[in-house]
């Protein structure tokens, strides 16, 4: 059994269990994997941070860790931990005001850097900070300059001062687990970044329990590819080493070629990734011959119901309501009958169609995680039909990151799982009284993972922890499974001028359920009635046969105007479930699509304020 403590102790335990295992696969310049075992990679982190060591770095200092996923961010990573520092990081992507302000903010002493180009973008703002030294990961970059070390050197100068030095581990065996390893900046989608206090135990709470329920193993293989900065992503690659299984670095461009040569067991990801995937197999669906596209229908419709079939035999169809004796015994006997009848075919037909997308995605998918915004429910359902379980979980940076997870043979669609062992929740109204099961309200968590506070701000801190209890902000309910299902955040509510709360999410995902749609956020706070801004798919609609002249505006083009206004029509309708005061007036299109960085964060999560003040004379075109 593992006794972790701290992070220290999964990376000694890594050495001690998986030294040999190549847990870190990076590309070369032929896009070819080349795999850097857990032992060489931890004896150049311990180099690192001897290094680190002579050059002043004491327990308790902040460091900067401005880069991307690589095996390099790793070793920078555990040596800055080893030594009981606290790496600061973010993603090369930041702009130089951003990363000055964390660097300023949490008086980061030393940075660790991409590569040269974004040192050269970071030169003009380092005199503003408190960075004496910058050491560069790119291995590419092999000469030191006014207190610019590449991170090759670092490794060479450990290795020469092992022979008159103890090891690290003296001093990674004093880190206490409520000492800070990490504090994390948000993306800011209001106001300024806070940056989030994570201790040792918060992570290793995590690693204790997220493994055994998502059914992570030794031998298992994980492409990576969120920004490792995140918190969810890191807690995924903690995991991922505490049990031997490997990190292949990816991204975007070379996902698709990558599910081929890595041929992951598990994957994380935000649901953009997921969403992205599933309109790419419709895409290539709607293009085929009728034939095929009939027999997959027919084999989706006959997996499906085997599925909801046997969901509800074994509890994992969600309960928002409590049933009465005659509604269960009628609702069991139909399901007995599906489960039973389509249990061969649903078997058969699986084989024959569903096990071919199966294969593009590397065929050896045993489950994924989606994380860092809610998973359409369209897209959950598509991927749990055709045979890839979705542990889709709920967490926050401030919660490091888990609140609750799906588990192995209990994925309940339209819930975020049950929260661990050792996790508390509660949900509350607006009086601050708990409200009854099925029932929507704030959703507050106690627990190991919860932060330390927010960096040098108290007052943020005292509004968001009260005596243990950590408001989310999140909207959501506990079902008559006893498992959390979340429908919105409080502060993106839209309350019409007629008192009416609407959460737009809802309307939002159904929206996007539209091949034609790729992005959209509906907007109305303090209006008559809701409205959007939506950004089309271009191909599609030149498939679709719509005539329109590039970089014009849409907006003057009545033709496809009338096109997108049946589709909201159809959409957000009664017969959908809305009511009348959720429905969309008018819309309007984006100049163009909104852009990680811009108006949405690195897990595409739009910046509702953003894009609110960069719109808003658009958006008022709407209420004239």
């Amino acid at each position: 059994m593992k006794n972790f403590t701290t992070l220290n102790d999964v990376f000694y335990y890594a050495k001690n269990h998986y030294a040999s295992k190549d847990l870190f696969l990076a590309k070369d310049n032929n896009k070819q994997f080349v795999g850097t075992s857990f032992g060489n990679a931890f004896r150049s982190a311990e180099n690192v941070g001897l290094a680190l060591l002579q050059f002043g770095l004491k327990p308790g200092d902040k460091v900067g860790l401005m880069a991307d996923n690589r095996t390099e961010w790793a070793i920078a990573d555990m040596a800055v931990l080893l030594n009981g520092a606290v790496d600061v990081p973010r993603g090369s992507d930041s702009t130089p005001q951003e990363i000055q302000y964390i660097l300023e903010h949490s008086e980061s002493k030393y940075c660790f850097v991409e590569h040269e180009k974004l040192y050269d973008a970071l030169k003009p703002i380092l005199p503003q900070t408190k960075v004496e030294k910058v050491f560069i990961l790119d291995p590419n970059f092999k000469t030191a300059k006014d207190n610019v070390y590449p991170l090759l050197d670092l490794i060479k100068m450990g290795e020469e001062y092992r022979k008159n030095l103890p090891s690290l581990e003296l001093r990674a065996k004093q880190v206490k687990p409520d000492d800070l390893f990490t504090i994390i900046y948000t993306s800011g989608t209001t106001g300024m970044p806070k940056g989030v206090m994570l201790t040792h135990q918060n992570m290793v709470y995590n690693i204790l329990k997220v493994p055994p329920k998502v059914g992570l193993m030794p031998g298992d293989r994980a492409l990576s590819i969120l920004p490792v900065w995140h918190i969810f992503e890191r807690a995924i690659d903690y995991s991922l080493l505490s049990e031997g299984a490997s990190i292949a670095y990816t991204n975007i461009r070379d996902l698709r070629d990558d599910f081929g040569k890595i041929k992951p067991t598990f994957m994380a990801s935000a649901p953009r990734l997921w969403e992205n995937l599933y309109l790419g197999i419709k895409q290539k669906l709607e293009k085929a011959p009728e034939t095929r596209r009939k027999l997959f229908e027919f084999a989706y419709d006959v997996c499906k119901r085997w599925k909801d079939g046997t969901d509800y035999l074994s509890g994992n169809k969600l309960m928002t309501v409590e049933e009465n004796p005659f509604e269960r015994a009628r609702n069991t006997a139909i399901a007995l009958a599906n489960s039973i009848n389509l249990f061969l075919p649903a078997k058969i037909l699986d084989g024959l169609v569903f096990s071919k997308i199966r294969d593009v995605l590397g065929g050896a998918l045993h489950g994924t995680i989606s994380g860092g915004g809610a998973l359409p429910s369209h897209v959950d359902e598509f991927f749990n039909v055709i045979g890839i379980p979705v542990y889709e979980g709920y967490g926050m940076t401030e919660c490091s990151p888990i609140i609750s997870v799906r588990s192995v043979g209990k994925v309940i669609q339209g819930s975020v799982g049950f929260w661990p062992d050792g996790t508390s929740v509660k949900v509350l109204n607006e009086q601050g009284e708990p409200v009854p099961k099925g029932k929507m309200g704030v959703i507050h968590i106690k627990g190991p993972q919860v932060m330390k506070g927010y960096y040098k701000n108290e007052e943020a801190t005292a509004k968001t922890l009260k005596d243990g209890w950590m408001n989310t902000g999140d909207l959501g309910f506990i079902s008559f499974n006893d498992t959390l299902s979340v429908r919105g955040r409080v502060k993106d509510t839209i309350v019409l001028l007629g008192g009416e709360n609407v959460e737009p999410v809802p309307i939002e995902n159904l929206l996007l359920e539209n091949a034609m749609i790729n992005q959209v956020i509906v907007v109305g706070q303090d209006q008559k009635s809701l409205t959007s801004l939506i950004w089309p798919d271009m191909e599609r609609m030149k498939e679709a046969g719509l005539i329109f002249k590039e970089g014009e505006d849409l907006n003057q083009n009545k033709e496809v105007k009338t096109y997108f206004q049946n589709i909201i029509k159809q959409q957000v309708s009664s017969e959908n479930g809305f009511k009348s005061f959720e429905r969309l007036t008018d819309f309007r299109f984006l100049p163009k699509a909104m852009e990680v960085g811009d108006e949405i964060t690195n897990l595409f999560k739009m910046k509702r304020n953003v894009i609110h003040d960069k719109y808003k004379d658009l958006i008022a075109s709407m209420y004239k």
